[in-house]
């Protein structure tokens, strides 16, 4: 049976305390033995106390519950203002009950934020709370079939049920995934063990080193995310009394006032926009040398995280992509482009909603100061063909990224992927993307014309504008027609002197005929010179975007003819020198591919070595201004950098996560204390992330050896070289002390969705312990 922790308040009063025991009663009697249950938890909350009837907390969420003890028929519902229609004569037959659900949906929020908030503060960890508000009506005699529901059962997000069913909602919901430990470590952060018997409320600690404020209006709470260049916390704001997003700027004027030009940009034109689908920017500042945004507060996730757990209709996909192109329609009309429009940049609400983010380096029509110190603006892997090429963009490159989410949303592919930069720039100007229907049979002709002509590589020959494209995305949306014409669009297209070659079937024959013999003669000739033109093609990228650690052997060549051009590259510091007081020379390795290994990079800036105390890795951007020869007779580049920055994680940048699961897996052995605290899986490898305590009152050691995972009969070992740091075979630990660890292996099959992970594989109990087993599913 469920636990109860805190016993009903006698502050209930006498109408409410006996409903409220009952439910008590009920919710233990009927629950499994691990959820538990607190009755009249009393929280402080932004100067306001709120008492909450009843919290349940799960391995599968925390339920919020507000108890309602009445009888007779229950009117009203959505708008509020709910009424008890008594089942007795008198004056006072109906009597007004205000609005329970708008009560406890606030109350889920401050539970919610107290959870969150004290679980950063106390233990740094940040977990995404799946809260459950319900209104429950204990009566036997009651009768809500008058109520106006949003939807079946539901008011917004709050649950409206009786007593018999609030078990079994309870038990159906599968929104969380929480360990008894966790379930344990909430019920203490609401309400901690020496106050279960008290009725005074609990005021948790001032978040002092995230208070950004102005004139004490805004409060800041737990991290709830984070970009290149800023973090965004949960935060109130007291003069209009609603919970807002806080974006904080994490690096400051001095070192980059070209990111903080952009960070303000982003402010001014999100703030000129007010639509439902956009999110609203209500104030930004700037407070002792920080920078900070006020935003809407969306409880939701971004269309990146959405559609990894879920499997979309074309229906879905059509929704998010109306709401979208609505949004920019409108952004458009007030002359602004968003230019940057990727699944990350977009929230989906936890009532489904829409909401278009990060305007960063949106372009105002009317104005040409927009880049980040003249680079490039945009995501490589959505941006238009123009936007690649350096061009000047329009409206329809918002048509262009639109026409890509479509694309991913109903495949779950990006059209133009790659391994590397150069890869996708190529696809993006020169190929086409795998025809949406081989990846997806649902999709009809009409939804895959949209597509395709979202994705014409010249902007001429997409929509006219992103209201067409909305326009004929909401006609497939509620009718499956586009009123755009699909026929033999085409053949307007052609040139007059060719048009008699395709109006009748003979004229098509021929015409296929001859072309094909041309075709065939075409391809012996493409044999001879592909490998040629795929290096010229690699040339003139380069020289149109500089280095990257992918194209850095081009230099061994001909390097004269790069002289000047960008480098941004990530190495690893094999030798750094102070030359004088202003300036430092470092000697890079840096990683150019499994064909090509290694290259030796020398570089110059004007900086100390301090702040590369304790680094391995850097980042450094600037231009190629010569090349050194070595004894082997080969080119080294010598580089004059404008900024060399500490990289802790080279891999986010070498080797990108392209899916990442969190799955919190613990073991416990004799006090050595292992989990997981996530899983990367990256293109050519997998990386598994994970924390060790010594939690016994001696010295510990634990045996790691021969990492390794496994998938039926197949294995996966540990992999090193480049960036990757072998597991320590052995780790010492002292008394509850923490270390975290990276774990890199062979890259095992995501699409299998479950592996085992074993540290310490070959441990056996002669060595005293045995092999860390981690059973993972995604």
């Amino acid at each position: 049976m469920g636990q109860i922790l805190k016993q009903v308040s006698k502050i209930s009063g006498i109408y409410g305390q006996p409903g409220e025991e009952k439910v008590s009663k009920f919710l233990a009697e009927n629950l499994p033995d691990q959820y538990v249950i607190l009755n009249s938890p009393r929280l402080y909350y932004h100067g306001a106390t709120f008492d909450i009837d009843h919290v349940v907390i799960g391995p599968n969420g925390v339920f919020v519950i507000e108890t309602k003890n009445m009888q007779g028929t229950i009117f009203g519902g959505i708008m509020g203002n709910w009424v008890q229609e008594r089942n007795r004569t008198g004056k006072n037959r109906r009597v007004r009950i205000g609005n329970p659900a708008n009560q406890v949906n606030q109350y889920g929020k401050v539970v919610k934020s107290h959870l969150g908030s004290k679980l950063a503060f106390e233990t740094g960890r940040k977990i995404k709370f799946k809260i459950y508000p319900a209104v429950v009506f204990v009566h036997e005699d009651i009768n809500l079939s008058q109520m106006e529901y949003a939807k079946p059962g539901y008011i917004g997000r709050v649950k409206i049920l009786q007593l018999s069913a609030i078990v079994n909602y309870i038990l159906t919901r599968e929104g969380a995934s929480y360990s008894k430990d966790d379930v344990t470590q909430f019920a203490e952060l609401l309400v901690p063990v020496d106050q279960r018997d008290q009725t005074a409320y609990f005021a948790p600690e001032q978040l002092k080193e995230l208070s950004g404020s102005k004139e004490g209006r805004y409060e800041m709470f737990e991290e709830i995310g984070r970009g290149n260049f800023g973090v965004v916390y949960r935060g109130f704001d007291y003069k209009l009394d609603q919970e807002i997003a806080i974006k904080k700027l994490s690096i400051s004027h001095q070192m980059a006032p070209g990111i903080v030009r952009r960070f303000y940009r982003e402010a001014q034109i999100t703030s000129s926009l007010n639509h439902e689908n956009i999110i609203r920017v209500y104030d930004y500042y700037e407070e002792s040398d920080e920078y900070f945004i006020i935003m809407e507060m969306i409880d939701g996730e971004t269309l990146e995280e959405y559609v990894k757990d879920r499997q979309l209709s074309i229906n879905d996909a059509l929704r998010f992509i109306s709401e979208i192109s609505n949004a920019l329609d409108y952004a458009h009309n007030n002359n602004v482009i968003h230019r940057d429009l990727k699944p990350s940049n977009i929230m989906i609400s936890d009532d489904g909603t829409v909401k278009i983010t990060d305007f960063g380096i949106a372009k105002l029509m009317d104005s040409t100061d927009i880049t980040l110190d003249g680079s490039s603006a945009g995501t490589p892997i959505t941006m238009s063909p123009e936007q690649v090429a350096g061009q000047p963009v329009t409206t329809k490159t918002d048509v262009f990224s639109t026409g890509v989410l479509l694309y991913y949303l109903v495949t779950g592919k990006m059209p133009f992927e790659g391994e590397h930069l150069s890869d996708i720039v190529h696809k993006i100007t020169y190929l086409e993307p795998t025809a949406p229907k081989k990846l997806n049979p649902e999709i009809s002709p009409e939804l895959g014309y949209v597509i395709s002509k979202s994705l014409q590589k010249d902007p001429n020959d997409r929509f006219e504008s992103m209201a067409s494209l909305s326009q004929a995305v909401n006609d497939l949306l509620h009718s499956g027609k586009s009123s755009i014409t699909t026929g033999k669009r085409w053949l307007k297209y052609l040139p007059d002197f060719l048009k008699p070659l395709f109006k009748t079937s003979q004229s098509i024959f021929s015409t296929i005929t001859i072309t094909s013999l041309v075709i065939f003669v075409g391809i012996l000739g493409f044999q001879v010179y592909q490998d040629s033109r795929q290096l010229s093609e690699q040339v003139i990228l380069t020289k149109q975007y500089g280095f990257n650690n992918n194209n850095l052997p081009l230099l061994a060549d001909n390097p004269e003819v790069y002289i000047g051009l960008p480098v941004n590259l990530v190495g690893r510091i094999d030798k750094a020198t102070r030359i004088d007081a202003q300036s430092t020379q470092l000697s890079l390795m840096v990683d150019s591919g499994e064909q090509s290994g290694y290259q030796n990079v020398i570089v110059k800036f004007n900086g100390s070595t301090e702040s590369l105390h304790n680094t391995t890795y850097v980042k450094i951007s600037g231009s190629l201004q010569n090349t050194m020869q070595t004894p082997e007779n080969d080119q080294t580049p010598y580089i004059i950098a404008d900024k060399v920055e500490p990289i802790e994680d080279p891999w986010t940048i070498l080797a990108p996560s392209l899916f990442t699961i969190y799955p919190g897996e613990t073991v416990n052995q004799n006090g050595r204390i292992i989990k997981v605290e996530k899983v990367e899986f990256a293109e050519s490898e997998t990386r598994l992330f994970i924390t060790l305590k010594n939690s016994e009152s001696v010295n510990d050691i634990f045996l790691l050896a021969d990492p390794i995972a496994k998938q039926g009969n197949n294995i996966f070992r540990e992999v090193s070289g480049s960036y990757r740091i072998p597991l320590a075979q052995t780790l010492r630990l002292q008394p509850n002390q923490v270390a975290r660890e990276v774990v890199f292996l062979e890259n095992i099959d995501r699409s299998k969705s479950k592996a085992t992970f074993i540290l310490g594989s070959n441990n056996d109990l002669l060595m005293g312990q045995q092999p860390y087993s981690f059973e993972i599913n995604w």
